[in-house]
């Protein structure tokens, strides 16, 4: 294959839909070859935008132990929509894999396999993947990295109690760091309670508590610097939070975050978003407030997940169904201003372990290996 066909055939291929690219790789080794190719993933991107038009959010979620590409809908705002785009529920055509937890930032994935025996990070548009193996099941997990010259250095920390390790993406490595936490987070596996953490920039947020006070001290937030490998000082929240109130974070493309806070007792909600956001400070800016109760009469999920739509100021927040004692439908809430209230059923909980998690999805050209 010479330059100028190779650079004809590259032009050609950038013009397929992004959802009829695998089809396209498992047609022709040279083709499947070429795609991955940064110089094309690039070209291909800069074809297919993520977001088709405004008022439509291109996300993944999780939902049933399968990760779905979905778009999220708010053309129509009386019926606004969540259509099916694709089910990434494999990694190659053979291997079919229950996930559990998905972390993400900026296009790649961290996937935590059913087993809670192996990760893989994994960009969905190259295809390119790697697979770590792990020995524990009840770890949290972040992924981020350190911004380098000439590319970014990606890492995974993984923590549970008192045991804080790193891999480092480039060296295939683990190594153990020093930590000793004075703050808390609800990250249990078995009980299916996951504080997932933010990426942002790099670095990886959280809402966390103190750990002595017993949820008697307000809540705070929470990085971890991929630079310097350390935990960053307690920044505020713009809400006092106390034990068992819901407190959810979120991000807004990629340079802001966004955080969703409801009242165990009155379950009125807010919704908040950084004017600015780094390792050493925070400010932020209100973005929603709803009262809740004449609503649902319940309180979200402390392991949901919630996307912003800032056009049209609404809220969708993916949970199980409301009003019922055992949940049996998944389902994304539509909230908005001056009472504006919509459902979309996502069809029934057949894993009851996993609840559903959605976050923004934009497909990036990065490399892994």
């Amino acid at each position: 294959m010479d330059n100028l066909s190779k650079d004809l055939l590259e032009e050609i291929l950038s013009r397929v839909p992004t959802t009829s690219l695998r089809k396209v790789r498992s047609t022709c080794k040279k083709w499947n070859t070429l795609s991955k190719v940064e110089t094309f993933t690039k070209k291909h991107l800069a074809q297919s935008p993520p977001r088709t038009s405004k008022g439509e959010i291109l996300a993944i979620v999780l939902i049933n132990c399968s990760l779905r590409l979905m778009s999220v809908n708010l053309n129509d705002f009386d019926h606004p929509s969540i259509k099916l785009t694709g089910t990434l529920i494999s990694l190659n055509s053979s291997d079919n894999l229950d996930i559990t937890q998905v972390y993400h930032c900026e296009g790649l994935l961290l996937c935590v396999t059913e087993d809670y025996t192996r990760l893989v990070l994994w960009n969905p548009y190259t295809g390119e993947s790697r697979w770590i193996c792990v020995d524990h099941s009840k770890y949290a997990h972040a992924l981020g990295f350190e911004e380098g010259n000439p590319c970014r250095a990606y890492k995974v920390l993984r923590f549970a109690h008192h045991v804080h390790e790193i891999y480092d993406v480039s060296s295939d490595s683990w190594r153990v760091l020093d930590v000793t936490p004075d703050w808390k987070m609800e990250v249990d596996s078995e009980s299916n309670s996951n504080n997932y953490g933010v990426s942002l920039k790099g670095n990886v947020y959280w809402f966390a508590q103190d750990k002595e006070a017993g949820g008697n001290v307000p809540g705070f937030l929470l990085c971890f610097d991929f630079t310097t490998e350390r935990f960053a000082p307690r920044m505020p929240l713009p809400f006092e939070s106390y034990f068992e109130d819901e407190v959810t974070l979120s991000n807004v493309g990629e340079e802001q975050l966004a955080v969703l806070f409801q009242n165990l007792d009155t379950y009125e909600m807010e919704v908040w978003v950084t004017t600015k956001v780094e390792p050493n400070g925070v400010s932020w800016s209100k973005f929603l407030a709803v009262d809740m109760s004449p609503l649902t009469w319940f309180q979200f999920f402390t392991g949901g997940s919630f996307l912003i739509d800032e056009e049209r100021r609404v809220v969708v927040v993916f949970d199980g169904d409301k009003n019922v004692s055992e949940t049996s439908r998944n389902i994304a809430y539509f909230i908005g201003e001056n009472d504006y209230f919509k459902e979309v059923d996502l069809g029934e909980v057949t894993t009851c372990e996993v609840f559903p998690h959605a976050f923004s999805y934009v497909p990036s050209s990065v490399q892994i290996n």
